[in-house]
């Protein structure tokens, strides 16, 4: 429920928008009007003739086109009448100026008079004529700026977050509303000055026209009057596009594209790199017949906020169908697979060993160069900062969940039946018995098991939106009973169809499922994205983990070569991490393979493992010995490890905790 204070805000908006605009619709109905004659020609079947008739139309006349005006005879004769009075006066007095200097200055002085008492009634009557015009345009700037008003307190109503934040996002809106207002502010101020100096320029005008010597003065002053009224003009002409700017500026840290639309463009993606990963996956069954198979796999995955921040970015309010061309562009870009044999041994010893290669590539770096520079790289980069300005439902932990997903919302394959499956949720890996929180007020539906989905949690609220919790360990609610956004309703578990401890989520509006990235709050500070380490904290307090670290990231970027294990030849996953604490004085163990540092440590669990230990994968390509790659568990969910290219990684994507081994603590 929004705050009744924040509804009264916008509600009075509202009203505010409505009555800016029966005041336009008024102006605009007092605009001069003339009546126009159309000749139409229409075929008359019965007769077989073209019949004529006139039309009479009525149309707005346009600004700066003077209205044809009836004339009245009496009206005219009289004018005429007094017009040849005048010429016949000054005729006279012309004949009679040779003979009298008084008479000749007194005349002249007289002209000048009636010459500048003209230009003022004409100058007065073009402002008449032009005031309903003007009435239209003030009415048009009051209305843009009631809109923009209206647009950011219903933002500020359907997104309460907005108005607490406190990240780069409410700092970069206020400094450029104050930029947008403060030129509207210099426009009005110098439409105030124009109408004084309108007003002062009449005055001189007026007292120009009394004396002969001020005759140069008032034709300066006409052309600067002129002047003024043509900038004039374009200011006020200026007013509605600057105002009208303020609104898009304060929602330029938002995602203007429909739930639809976001949903299905993220979820396509995700199904690309599902069929992707289902082609390695059956590389041996489609690829019969060799003696061995080898596999450089990188991580498949990719950032959500990075996609749609681009998106968001070049596009603005997106559809699918117009950016699923640009998706299919990022894809092909990001993942190369490539596939060759490699012949191994001599004589009888020969072996055919098929070598299967994923290269990804950063999303972020294709991003890169791919935005213009200036607006678009402003906007993306805020949106990175603000997730989308969609968070409208609260977390469900105490702390971020970003480097806790195991499985995001999409396709994905499934960690059972090892099939495409539709995900609609997220998973989010934590230790049995972490308390989960509602992410929003409402009414819980449903608690108890629920089968595949084991101790289950359902609440729903009057707008129409549902989130789910399961696999729960206990719950702490009941069905029919309240509950307020932050409250305690059960703790993580592993019950129903689970693999492991963790929360899965999901978020429906009229039972259609949300991605939840884009609607629930990940406990973010702005800036921080899936697959950033976080703080490594503060393990092996010697300082050991500290200089393995410091060792391992002097390699980020080098590329992945089978056997290497040094910086002269580059590394593959098991020497990186040899060299690594052979160099940093965390122990010697000279050039072992995965197999090997797995069977030099001490097994330990999941919720014990440190920043400092190694962690342990299988299967990741065809080989006797269990475990088949290795990294260095630097925290938060996170690894960095030899992949292609050695870099960070988020052991709690898909494609790593299908192959999660295990923990192991070196000597």
């Amino acid at each position: 429920m929004p705050h009744p204070r924040q509804q009264r805000k916008t509600e009075t908006s509202a009203r505010r928008v409505e009555t800016a605009s029966r005041r336009l619709e008024k102006a605009q109905a007092k605009l001069p009007r003339q009546r126009r004659v159309r000749l139409e020609k229409a075929y008359d079947s019965t007769s077989g003739k073209v019949r004529r008739r006139l039309r009479f139309e009525q149309e707005t006349v346009p600004e700066g086109t003077k209205p044809a005006l009836p004339k009245r005879a009496a009206g005219a004769a009289v004018r005429a009448g007094g017009t040849a009075a005048v010429l016949k006066a000054h005729q006279k007095l012309r004949e009679a100026e040779r003979d009298n200097v008084g008479v000749e200055a007194g005349h002249k002085t007289e002209f000048l008079a009636e010459r500048g008492a003209g230009r003022l009634l004409r100058w007065n009557k073009n402002r008449l004529r032009t005031k309903p015009y003007r009435r239209v345009r003030r009415a048009e700037c009051k209305l843009a700026k009631e809109k923009a008003d209206q647009a950011w307190q219903a933002a500020l109503r359907d997104n309460p977050e907005l108005a607490r934040q406190r990240s780069l996002n409410q700092w970069f809106q206020k400094r450029r509303l104050k930029r947008q207002y403060a030129a509207a502010g210099e426009a009005r101020q110098t439409a105030h000055h124009t109408r004084h100096v309108l007003h002062a320029t009449g005055q001189i005008a007026r007292s120009a026209a009394q004396a002969v010597s001020a005759h140069k003065t008032l034709l300066g002053f006409v052309a600067g009057l002129a002047l003024v009224i043509v900038l004039f003009s374009s200011g006020l002409s200026s007013c509605m596009a600057m105002l009208s700017g303020v609104q898009s500026s304060v929602l330029a840290a938002t995602y203007l594209a429909d739930e639809t639309d976001i949903n299905s463009s993220d979820l396509y993606y995700t199904e690309l790199e599902t069929d992707l990963q289902l082609d390695i996956d059956q590389t041996e069954e489609n690829y019969p017949g060799y003696d061995g198979y080898r596999y450089n796999i990188g991580e498949i995955s990719h950032d959500p906020y990075e996609l749609m921040g681009y998106l968001s970015a070049v596009y603005d309010a997106f559809t699918f169908a117009q950016v699923q061309g640009e998706l299919d562009a990022l894809f092909a870009e990001q993942y190369t697979l490539t596939r060759e044999v490699v012949r191994e041994g001599s004589g009888d010893s020969v072996r055919y060993i098929l070598v299967t290669t994923l290269t990804v590539r950063p999303l972020s770096d294709i991003i890169a160069a791919r935005l213009e520079p200036g607006e678009q790289t402003e906007r993306y980069g805020v949106y990175l900062q603000t997730y989308g300005n969609r968070q409208a439902f609260g977390n469900p932990f105490e702390t971020s969940w970003l480097g806790m997903v195991t499985s995001g919302y999409g396709y994905r394959v499934h960690p059972v039946t090892k099939e495409k499956n539709l995900h609609r949720g997220i998973d989010l890996a934590a230790a049995a018995g972490t308390p989960i929180r509602a992410i929003h007020d409402g009414r819980v539906v449903s608690a108890g098991d629920a089968g595949s989905y084991g101790l289950c949690v359902v609440i729903a609220d009057e707008k129409g939106y549902q989130s789910r919790y399961a696999h729960c360990a206990s719950l702490s609610v009941a069905a029919g009973q309240e509950v307020r956004r932050g409250e305690v309703i059960a703790t993580v578990g592993s019950t129903g169809r689970s693999t492991g401890p963790h929360l899965h989520l999901e978020v429906m509006l009229d039972g259609e499922y949300l991605n939840p990235y884009f609607f629930v709050d990940n406990g973010g500070d702005g800036g921080q994205t899936p697959g950033t380490p976080g703080n490594p904290g503060a393990a092996m307090g010697d300082g050991t983990f500290a200089a393995m670290l410091a060792e391992a990231e002097k390699y980020l970027g080098y590329p992945y070569v089978w056997g290497g294990s040094s910086p002269s030849t580059s590394f593959d996953c098991s020497g990186f991490v040899s060299w690594v604490i052979n160099q940093s004085g965390a122990g010697q163990v000279g050039r072992q393979t995965a197999q090997g540092l797995y069977n030099l440590c001490t097994p330990v669990s999941r919720q014990d493992a440190r920043p400092g230990d190694l962690i342990f994968f299988t299967k990741t390509y065809s080989t006797a010995n269990p475990v088949t790659h290795v990294g260095i568990y630097v925290g938060n969910g996170q690894m960095i490890h030899c992949g292609d290219p050695i870099a960070y990684a988020n052991i709690n994507s898909g494609y790593w905790t299908s192959h999660f081994y295990g923990f192991g603590r070196l000597p």
